[in-house]
């Protein structure tokens, strides 16, 4: 299977109209596939053809579709039979929970984030202090513009800044520098 997002329609039941003939991969439906009844699904989606008929039963996996019309569409994707089945004019076919949906939605989960992914995201937020998370390798110039306090003679009240090393260390010499020096007196008896 691979990592797709598969649409599904409940209840959704229909029947061919025409015959799909052994190796075709293409067949029009009496209905449109929906999703409430008016806006059709778009592929991929599975169908199962003849899902009444034990022996003649096809998961198909529709990847193109307009209307009543699926364009192409791989058969037998549980590898049922050993040639297509060939199914006449009115067959009915339905769309139903079929293991390959849970496979493709294994694939995408698998397919996700891991620990050694990159991945961009936009706009979420970070509970660094959860059990397990933790935020590494974040430089200078990954701060946001404002919050490197280069020049901490002069700042705000408030805890909104950090102090850069540079900042701080000439801050401290400035100190030192403008104290006078000191004198110790010993006093021997």
């Amino acid at each position: 299977m691979t990592a797709q997002e598969v649409k599904f329609s409940n209840f959704y039941e229909s029947t061919l109209n025409g015959i799909l003939a052994s190796g075709a991969t293409s067949a029009t439906l009496t209905a449109a596939p929906t999703s409430e009844g008016t806006s059709n699904i778009a592929a991929p989606y599975y169908l199962v053809i003849d899902p009444d008929n034990a022996s003649n039963r096809e998961v198909v996996l529709v990847t193109a579709s307009a209307g009543t019309t699926v364009s192409a569409m791989t058969r037998d994707v549980e590898g049922r039979h050993t040639t297509d089945p060939t199914h006449v004019d009115g067959t009915v076919v339905r769309m139903a929970v079929v293991k390959e949906m849970f496979e493709d939605l294994h694939d995408r989960v698998d397919a996700g984030m891991t620990a050694t992914s990159t991945e961009t995201l936009t706009n979420k937020t970070f509970d660094v202090e959860a059990t397990g998370n933790s935020i590494s390798n974040i430089d200078v110039a990954d701060l946001k513009s404002g919050v490197l306090d280069t020049d901490i003679s002069s700042v705000s009240a408030s805890d909104d800044t950090l102090a850069s090393a540079k900042a701080t260390k000439t801050y401290i010499d400035a100190q030192v520098a403008s104290k006078a020096s000191l004198g110790i007196v010993i006093a021997l008896s």
